[in-house]
């Protein structure tokens, strides 16, 4: 006969039940990791931009550029201080959400309104309206989860909202920089703005038709 011991699987506990896993009931761990992680990325974009300005003073694109810059801190200051707050030892988010929510939309917002005014005396790529759209659309969400949520679940929705603005500010950094990693973003970016870089590759040649 064997022994109660042995005739219990993987799984079970000493009784022969299934183990329970424990709900989380702490995310110091991850705000700890996610503010070193934010306030690494953010002084790297610091220091990007000061070794090389002219990216951001450059007369084509002088004010979509500031807006890319913008909107990448924005996001990376957001996933700074989200974390900070979490591991006050008051516990909860749902302030800061609402807080850091409104300086994000309020900043969106702001830039959006620069970027029209400047659409006739500056040439701007057509993606531009889709990608504040969609950053909008991040703060607005934060703002209002911050009024459904409750303190205590707040800290599960401010860890998902923190690696949607590692992913902006990330992204965005990387389109600051002119570079492209592919993917279907990408993708939509190259067929809004296809029209505008034909247009450009056409009028040289309707200039040296005419000098002709």
């Amino acid at each position: 006969m064997l022994a109660a011991g042995a005739q219990r699987g993987p799984g079970c506990a000493p009784t022969g039940e299934p183990v329970k896993l424990a709900p989380v009931t702490s995310y110091n761990d991850f705000f700890t990791a996610a503010a070193s992680v934010a306030g690494a990325l953010t002084g790297l974009l610091f220091v990007a931009l000061s070794l090389t300005p002219e990216r951001l003073r450059r007369s084509s694109g002088y004010v979509e550029h500031q807006a890319i810059a913008a909107t990448a801190f924005t996001s990376l200051v957001d996933a700074l201080f989200l974390s900070l707050s979490g591991l006050m030892p008051s516990g909860g988010t749902q302030t800061t959400l609402l807080i850091l929510g409104l300086f994000g939309l309020s900043s969106s917002l702001g830039l959006v309104w620069r970027l029209w005014r400047s659409r006739k005396r500056e040439k701007l790529s057509k993606r531009w309206p889709v990608l504040q759209g969609l950053i909008i659309i991040i703060y607005t969400f934060q703002c209002v989860v911050s009024f459904t949520t409750s303190n205590s679940s707040s800290d599960k929705v401010s860890s998902i909202l923190i690696i949607i603005m590692f992913a902006t500010g990330i992204a965005r950094s990387w389109e600051l920089l002119g570079l492209s990693g592919g993917g279907l973003l990408d993708l939509l970016v190259h067929r809004l703005d296809a029209p505008a870089n034909e247009s450009k590759e056409k009028a040289p040649e309707k200039a040296s038709e005419k000098a002709r």
